[in-house]
């Protein structure tokens, strides 16, 4: 697993061209599910915790508006709803538009978790028959789960003067998921983008913005599980066994599965 911030200048910039769009160059004028279509993957998906605070539904689809909202602006992803609701209600539009914001506008909106499986599991997945690549999917999509329950319990959102006040987000995070089969380069690659959006609530229910040092110092504890559970996930469903492979001198040996040689996930 992979870690890199997210700025609101990256989302419109970078983001929203290429990476929500399957790691392609998206061409301008065309809509996000119409690009993701065109590059053979499916739509985002909203998950976590946080989704309750805001009224999303857990599983539903991402839309564009919804990531220029969240993680360019940093505000509720159905902002503009939400302020035309209360313009129709009367309120007059400083009012309106306070019914969007999710606390302070920060820069940093979010971070964004690469999950990929380790190499022997990628090499089964792409020479895989059809049956085989959905169960490693399914594998990937339910390790991926525990982790970002972690994240939820290790996320510290702080206020205050220098931050002096600091807690856990009692009512955990908001992220967006979205599942490639190939790299930049178009080569198969399975991966998941988890972006993990910065604002969450603090215990005393007003918004604010996770401390995001902590998303990287548990990037090495976080990586760890996920590859112990998808070689779980993928050995229980089917009927493999793994192995340790060591792959450079010195350090500690990595499992892959077993009789996928070396070689092959090398190549």
């Amino acid at each position: 697993m992979d870690i890199a911030l997210i700025s609101a200048g990256q989302m419109y910039r970078y983001y929203l061209r290429h990476v929500v769009t399957g790691d392609t160059t998206r061409p301008a004028g065309m809509g996000l599910r119409a690009a993701q279509v065109g590059a053979g993957v499916p739509a985002g998906r909203w998950t976590g915790r946080g989704l309750a605070a805001l009224g999303l539904v857990p599983g539903g689809i991402v839309t564009e508006p919804q990531l220029r909202r969240l993680f360019g602006q940093a505000r509720h992803p159905d902002a503009d709803a939400l302020e035309a609701a209360r313009l129709a209600a009367g309120d007059p539009p400083a009012m309106a538009r306070r019914a969007g914001a999710l606390g302070r506008a920060v820069k940093r909106t979010g971070v964004d978790l690469v999950f990929r499986p380790p190499g022997s599991v990628q090499v089964l997945w792409a020479l895989g028959d059809e049956v085989t690549r959905r169960l490693i999917e399914a594998a990937v999509d339910c390790a991926i789960e525990p982790v970002l329950d972690e994240a939820e319990r290790d996320a510290v959102v702080r206020w205050g003067k220098a931050g002096a006040h600091h807690a856990h987000p009692p009512g955990g995070l908001i992220a967006a998921a979205f599942r490639h089969y190939t790299s930049r380069a178009g080569t198969p690659l399975l991966h998941v983008h988890l972006l993990l959006s910065v604002k969450c609530r603090r215990p005393d229910g007003a918004w604010g913005s996770a401390h995001t040092p902590v998303f990287f110092e548990n990037t090495v504890a976080w990586s760890a599980l996920f590859n112990e559970l998808v070689m779980t996930e993928v050995c229980q469903a089917l009927g493999l066994a793994t192995e340790p492979r060591t792959v450079t001198q010195g350090r500690r040996p990595v499992m892959e599965l077993a009789g996928i040689p070396h070689e092959l996930i090398h190549w």
